[in-house]
């Protein structure tokens, strides 16, 4: 949840981006940044960014493996060998053999 001091202007935020940035590195907070009282923008860490995409891809990941046990629990497979050819010939890929 954010705390006043975690929402700004943009024209505040320009004005003092220093002094936002160095708050933004001491409370490892995000910075919501507003134009005419809506959210235009978030300030985040580098640290906190990284950490967030880390957390997608770990969430997109789940969603794959939660979706191929779907597909092997109701049957949609098919052996590995015919899986590869088919990948293969709609890249337009040459096999050996």
């Amino acid at each position: 949840m954010a705390r006043g001091t975690d929402i700004t202007s943009f024209s505040d935020f320009r004005a003092h981006l220093r002094a936002h940035l160095d708050r933004r590195k001491a409370t490892r907070r995000p910075l919501f940044v507003t134009r005419k009282g809506k959210t235009e923008a978030v300030v985040l860490s580098p640290t906190a960014f990284a950490q967030l995409m880390d957390q997608a891809e770990l969430a997109k990941s789940l969603a794959l493996l939660d979706r191929s046990m779907k597909d092997v629990g109701a049957g949609r497979v098919q052996p590995f060998r015919q899986a590869i050819r088919e990948i293969a010939k709609e890249l337009g890929l040459k096999l050996g053999r």
